[in-house]
């Protein structure tokens, strides 16, 4: 009976979705043919996340979050790709006869009858997200058949002992990149050294050294990318910058390329940055109930600036899109300018700027003056001219959301101050700044109690008398005891105390001191509660936060 309940209502009892966004998704399935629950995720309503995480509850099965799961060998080989494939199940885990399956809809029976038959096993299920699960199934099984870190191996093995050898440049490429992706990296470093071309990943924040190629791989390699990036294969003195697309099993990618003349040659740096990622709910990226509603707080106002901090790839743009979702997309126009753009989100208005064409974000938050905005979200604030139209739109009447590049939120308030913007302004338009860092999480497949460093305890005012944990390693996390990133953050808040003291002209200590009597939890106090839970290290707490 609760089977045939309807997925959009699961959805409203859980708060999820809105009766007037239920009608809006219907209209459109109307036209599209789609099932509802298609409907609403391509509308970026929900996501996929969300509503295996309701399939689950209704269905009593526990729900598997797969980011970052490797499966088995042992358990792929158990059922056909193309079974897998159509029927939308994954197998990752076969041990003693019992094989783990992740399952998009719980409900279909005659599939969940047929596959304990084809496996020869004792089956447990498990509800995952259908987007996870195609994606895992289709990198996987052509992993399976296709090793790219076997050919890459090979051919160092050949290069070895003949380094004159001809080779595929592009496969070489392309199996470094599939390679890269299929662990999750954010980018990849090619590094030139007197001997040999290393080969790093970016993996949950960390550089990992993945291959050492020979030394003569490193000039054509450099040059092949450096063509396809359009870029100028002649120069390599100077610094440069190109982009291409890649195109892999369905996903694309866009990868940023840069170049840097070192000593023993050119490094090469792309970013790898998927064209479709999802926008998760803030509880999804880390946030505490009460971060969340603090946040909510503050981007359900109708106008001022909003800004999220922190160092590259600390996760800002992936909180302001987040944070979107608290916004009421059918209503309001919100627009945006970013470079690039790293969501698809279909229910606003989305820009790449240009600058080559004279479309900058301060161009962008300009021409978005006029026509009619609720909601203007621009990449960065970085220079005088942006943050003068950002502060302009934030006090006409205008929700403006931008980033900027400062160590902790307080301090943001200086930097505009050093970007032109005068103290009254400032405290006019400023609502409310969040800073942030990454965290890697414990990975749960090897978690296990441990002793942390006494001086560390000692340094974040840690009880030694309580249990702390750690991953000791294992397949799924590359032997490191990690396993994916959350954000750990810090919210500066704008009262009319603090208003005023900006007005004034006030320096950060004085803010920060007013702030803590307003309840502010600095950046490292956060830290040490996730500690605590039991969500991280204190050794990568200090890796982050010093």
């Amino acid at each position: 009976m609760a089977a045939q309940t309807p997925i959009g209502e699961l959805l409203k009892r859980k708060g999820l979705v809105t009766e007037d966004l239920i009608r809006f998704a219907l209209k459109e399935q109307q036209a599209t043919g789609e099932r509802l629950g298609e409907v609403l995720t391509r509308l970026g309503i929900v996501t996929d996340f969300e509503i295996a995480q309701v399939l689950a509850e209704q269905s009593g099965l526990p729900y598997l979050d797969v980011r970052g799961l490797v499966p088995e060998r042992k358990a792929l080989v158990r059922i056909s790709a193309t079974l897998a494939k159509e029927g939308e199940i994954l197998p990752f885990k076969y041990e003693d006869g019992l094989l783990k399956v992740a399952v998009a809809d719980p409900f279909d029976q005659k599939l969940l009858n047929n596959l304990k038959r084809i496996s020869n096993a004792q089956i447990e299920l498990y509800v995952a997200p259908r987007s996870e699960i195609k994606r895992i199934i289709e990198w996987y099984y052509y992993l399976l058949q296709h090793p790219p870190e076997k050919e890459i191996s090979q051919l160092i093995e050949r290069l070895r002992k003949n380094p004159h050898l001809d080779f595929n440049t592009e496969q070489l490429w392309h199996n470094l990149l599939v390679h890269a992706i299929s662990q999750r990296a954010a980018d990849l470093h090619l590094v030139p050294s007197e001997k040999s071309c290393r080969v790093y990943y970016r993996l949950d924040g960390i550089l990992e050294l993945a291959f050492v190629l020979p030394q003569s791989v490193h000039s054509r390699l450099i040059g092949a990318v450096k063509v396809r990036a359009g870029m100028d294969i002649a120069e390599q003195r100077l610094p440069q910058d190109g982009r291409l697309r890649f195109e892999f099993l369905g996903e694309e990618y866009d990868l940023r390329i840069s170049t840097v003349r070192g000593v023993s040659g050119e490094n090469l740096v792309a970013r790898i940055l998927p064209v479709k990622a999802t926008v998760l709910h803030l509880e999804s990226l880390g946030f505490s109930k009460e971060e969340v509603k603090i946040l909510k707080g503050l981007f359900t106002q109708p106008q001022g600036m909003i800004l999220v901090t922190g160092p590259t790839g600390s996760g800002k743009t992936t909180t302001l899109y987040s944070a979107l979702r608290l916004l009421d997309t059918l209503t309001k126009n919100i627009m945006t300018a970013e470079d690039p753009v790293e969501y698809s989100f279909p229910l606003i208005r989305q820009t790449q700027i240009n600058e080559e064409i004279g479309y900058t974000f301060a161009a962008a938050i300009k021409h978005f003056l006029r026509q009619d905005p609720d909601v203007i979200l621009v990449g960065e604030i970085r220079d005088e001219e942006t943050a003068s139209m950002a502060v302009r739109a934030a006090l006409t009447g205008h929700l403006f959301l931008s980033t900027l590049h400062t160590n902790d939120a307080i301090s943001s308030v200086d930097r505009l101050r050093d970007l032109g913007v005068n103290n009254s302004l400032i405290a006019s338009a400023l609502k409310g700044v969040t800073a942030q860092r990454l965290l890697r999480r414990i990975c749960s497949h090897c978690r296990e109690e441990y002793q942390p460093p006494q001086e560390l305890l000692e340094r974040y005012r840690l009880p030694p008398d309580r249990a702390y944990y750690h991953g000791k390693g294992c397949e799924n996390c590359r032997q490191t005891g990690y396993l994916g990133r959350f954000a750990v953050t810090e919210i500066f808040v704008v009262s009319s105390a603090i208003q005023d003291l900006i007005a004034e002209g006030a320096p950060g200590p004085l803010l920060f001191k007013e702030a803590q009597k307003e309840n502010f939890k600095p950046l490292k106090e956060a830290g040490v509660e996730k500690v605590l839970q039991g969500e991280t290290t204190v050794e990568e707490l200090a890796r982050v936060l010093g």
